[in-house]
């Protein structure tokens, strides 16, 4: 039988087969009139059951209307909630018409379909159900539910699921393997055996597959999480190598890829951004970035780690663009919160302290609290904000400086903000001081400016720097980031083998 297991091409360019009448099954449920090939061969499923003609007709269009949509925006898609409905209709009827529904790779492939608009609960029934129709071994919808588990943060299960997919399969689940080597990384392997397993699970992804981009993708960065914080490590010099053979294999095989593995170049030149940075090439890590999020548009790492990057050498308009972006996309970021608003406050600086702005600024910092009031970065921001930005009057001091105190608190023992409690104790200095300068002047007859105060020093323009970074600092994250990545992909089920 054709291995269609590492055949990462889009069903509807595989699928073939004489025109024929509907399907007939017998009494033990076998198809008694199958598809064939041109050449002659009969169309079979992953568990080696004959594909009935009619099942295989509308696996086909199916197949067809899939492509469509994933290929429409020069390689983006077009998917919406009424599409994604109506494609994964499509494949659901091509399942039935197979004898008791067992045709693995239409459910399997309605499954993607569902994902493709985030119908989390949708796709997990249809990929229990390709699962069911293969038997109980089918690798490729084994994973994705494995998938499903750890975007839930169920890394337990989710690792269950890939490692019975591979024991099940192991000559062929190749998105078993990338996503074992995720799961492994994002474990942090501190010893030489460790991080051998992680890499030896990607070389026998690549061993399958060697035009599986998510595992080139895992492999750039597990060379540079090996690299750590050396600048001059051969192992970022490595992961730019696979970055840049990644591309090279993308675009040799663009026509053959699978729309799903074909978007993993968002996430190669997402990690290639990173390397770019870690080698001090800053001009190259923003085209990287804005290369992954022309992409990908839902991709949150790149928005973030672009509007990092700006504000690092005060690009307030471009980032407050990607921020933006990665606002609308996952509304309960902290991160993305925090750099807007040092965005916003940026811009207000260099339009006479706009008082919109500021004022959208503040609401981000507070939205950040109410995300998480244990983390540091907001109240920092909030005392800048007052401090320097919001009349300059004896309240808003005293507000400036509770906040800085609330930033002290919870930063103190922390080494990442270091350099940000230094500041915050300058600039509480300065506010005392301020303060009594300001009483000291309204004492005095005529009763002085009427407490309205120069900002104190340090907080007329934001420094670049000068807010808590985002998003990790000065390293842009990987994909995922703090939050789950995806994970690798399943390409869709291709079609089924002729014998």
């Amino acid at each position: 039988m054709k291995n269609f297991h590492h055949t990462f091409v889009i069903a509807a360019a595989l699928l073939g087969g004489a025109c024929g009448s509907q399907t007939r099954t017998n009494a033990n449920g076998t198809v008694a009139n199958p598809a064939t090939t041109a050449g002659g061969q009969t169309v079979t499923t992953a568990t080696g059951q004959a594909v009935s003609q009619n099942a295989n007709d509308r696996f086909n269009s199916a197949a067809q209307a899939m492509k469509a949509h994933d290929d429409a925006n020069s390689g983006r898609g077009d998917w919406a909630a009424d599409s994604c409905n109506e494609v994964a209709g499509q494949f659901e009827d091509a399942a039935e018409a197979q004898p008791n529904g067992n045709f693995p790779e239409a459910w399997f492939n309605r499954g993607l379909v569902y994902l493709r608009c985030n119908m989390g609960d949708q796709a997990a029934a249809a990929f229990n159900r390709a699962v069911q129709a293969g038997n109980g071994n089918y690798c490729r919808a084994k994973v994705q539910l494995g998938v499903i588990a750890y975007r839930a943060r169920d890394t337990g299960r989710a690792r269950t699921l890939i490692e019975e997919a591979i024991r099940q399969d192991p000559t062929h689940c190749v998105e078993g393997y990338s996503n074992l080597a995720m799961l492994l990384r994002e474990q942090n392997p501190t010893t030489d055996q460790q991080w051998a397993e992680v890499i030896s699970n990607i070389r026998r992804a690549l061993a399958l597959d060697d035009r599986y981009l998510p595992a080139r993708n895992q492999l750039a960065l597990s060379y540079l999480q090996q690299a750590g914080d050396d600048p001059n490590s051969q192992r970022i010099f490595l992961a730019g190598l696979v970055c840049a053979q990644a591309a090279q294999v993308a675009a040799a095989h663009q026509a053959e890829l699978s729309a799903d593995v074909r978007s993993f170049m968002a996430d190669i030149h997402n990690t290639w951004g990173i390397v770019d940075i870690r080698r001090g090439e800053i001009i190259k890590a923003l085209g990287h970035f804005q290369r992954a999020y022309q992409l990908n548009p839902s991709m949150f790492e790149a928005w973030v780690n672009y509007g990092t990057i700006n504000l690092s050498f005060r690009g307030y308009q471009d980032a407050r663009e990607a921020f933006q972006h990665a606002v609308e996309l996952r509304a309960d970021s902290y991160d993305a919160h925090i750099g807007l608003g040092v965005a916003l406050r940026g811009l207000a600086a260099a339009q006479d302290r706009d008082q919109a702005m500021l004022q959208q600024a503040q609401q981000e910092y507070e939205r950040a609290q109410q995300i998480d009031a244990a983390r540091p970065d907001a109240y920092y921001n909030l005392g800048v904000l007052h401090m320097g930005y919001m009349g300059g009057q004896i309240p808003d001091l005293e507000r400036a400086k509770g906040f800085l105190q609330q930033f002290q608190q919870r930063a103190t023992n922390n080494a990442r903000y270091a350099a940000q409690v230094t500041q915050a104790a300058q600039h509480i200095r300065n506010i005392d001081q301020t303060i009594a300068a300001l009483r000291a002047m309204a004492s005095l007859p005529g009763g002085g400016n009427g407490g309205a105060a120069t900002p104190p020093a340090g907080g007329a323009t934001p420094p670049a720097g000068g807010a808590t970074p985002p998003a990790g600092g000065a390293t842009p994250a990987p994909a995922g980031g703090a939050t789950p990545p995806p994970a690798a992909p399943a390409p869709a089920a291709p079609a089924p083998a002729a014998h």
